[in-house]
């Protein structure tokens, strides 16, 4: 049995940064229950302008944080939610984070790209 490599490895951040991200993405697990993902620029090459970290929540646990009379981005909870992670993403790992919490339709729905998921792995990197 041969291992494939990954069409498309995570090397966008480079080392240690992308065990820097694995780390956060335990954190974001051990809070949620579900991991986050590395998508967007950073998840596909080295040149990107911030690094778009999303957690994916089921709809019905996405609609019980964030009710659905207005769009998340509307959402004062949402905003400040998503602001507040992507600093503390910022000064976990030193990266420009973009984080976002997004319903799982709606991500599948608009966004089909790459999706990385981080904090599989250990400290090693294992």
């Amino acid at each position: 049995m041969t291992d494939k490599p990954c069409p498309h490895p995570m090397v966008g951040v480079g080392m240690p940064a992308a065990l820097h991200l694995d780390a956060f993405g335990r954190e974001i697990d051990a809070a949620f229950g579900h991991v986050p993902y590395l998508v967007g620029t950073a998840a596909i090459g080295k040149q990107w302008r911030d690094v778009d970290v999303r957690l994916i929540l089921p709809d019905d646990e996405f609609d019980a944080l964030f009710p659905r009379d207005r769009p998340a981005h509307e959402d004062g909870r949402w905003g400040l939610l998503c602001a507040a992670i992507s600093e503390l993403a910022r000064q976990r790992t030193g990266l420009p984070v973009d984080f976002q919490i997004q319903r799982r339709t709606y991500a599948n729905d608009r966004f089909p790209g790459v999706r990385h998921a981080l904090g599989l792995h250990d400290r090693n990197g294992q």
